[in-house]
C-alpha cells in the first residue's frame, strides 16, 4: 500500500486494498497461491467469502481470475458492513504523504452500485496538501560546446574548455534546460 495515494483516494478504497492483500497473506498461510502475480479461484472465492467480488476491470462483468486484478464491494457484503461500523466509530488514516500522486477522476475500484463510503480522505487534508512547485532547486547547471555540442553539468559560474581535438579548446556555454 502506498501512502501517497492516501490523500486522493476515499478511505473504503485504502480499506479494500487493504483486505485484498490480506487475503493474499491468508492464501500465502492456509491455501494454494498461484503463479506470481496470478489471482486464481482460491483467491477469488476467499475475496467473495469476506465481501469483495474480485473484477479485472475493478467492475461488475470483469473477470473473476487473472494477472492484474481490481475488486468492487457488494452491496450486503462483510466488507461492506465492516466498514460501516469502522467508520460510525471515526476510524481514519492518520498518515498521508504531504505531496500526493496525481490520480485520474476514475477510481480504480468501486461499489456494485458506484458509490463509496464517506468522503475522499483528501477533503479533510486538504490544508496539509502542498503541490510541488516545478523550479530547478538544483545546484548545478547544463554546459555545452557550441562547436560540436559535447555537454557537461557543474556548479554555476564555471569556466570550462571543450576537449575535443576539433573544437579547439572552445569555452563551453550555460546550456538552456
Amino acid at each position: 500500500m502506498n501512502p501517497a495515494y492516501f490523500a486522493v483516494i476515499s478511505l473504503q478504497e485504502i480499506l479494500q486494498t487493504l483486505v485484498h492483500e490480506m487475503v493474499h497473506a491468508w492464501q500465502f498461510h492456509f491455501g494454494k497461491p498461484g503463479r506470481r502475480g496470478y489471482h486464481n479461484r482460491e483467491w477469488a472465492d476467499k475475496m467473495e467469502a469476506v465481501g469483495l467480488m474480485p473484477s479485472s476491470n475493478s467492475a461488475p462483468g470483469g473477470a473473476r481470475t487473472g494477472e492484474k486484478m481490481g475488486d468492487y464491494a457488494l452491496e450486503g457484503g462483510l466488507f461492506l458492513a465492516a466498514t460501516e461500523k469502522l467508520l460510525a466509530q471515526g476510524f481514519g488514516i492518520s498518515w498521508l504523504d504531504r505531496i500526493p500522486v496525481a490520480v485520474s477522476e476514475t477510481s480504480t475500484s468501486a461499489t456494485a452500485s458506484g458509490g463509496t463510503l464517506g468522503a475522499p480522505l483528501g477533503a479533510e487534508v486538504s490544508s496539509l496538501i502542498h503541490v510541488p512547485v516545478d523550479k530547478n532547486r538544483s545546484n548545478r547547471i547544463k554546459y555545452r560546446c557550441p562547436s560540436c555540442a559535447s555537454q557537461a553539468w557543474g556548479k554555476p559560474n564555471l569556466r570550462l574548455l571543450c576537449g575535443e581535438m576539433t573544437c579547439d579548446a572552445a569555452p563551453l556555454l550555460p546550456a538552456d534546460g
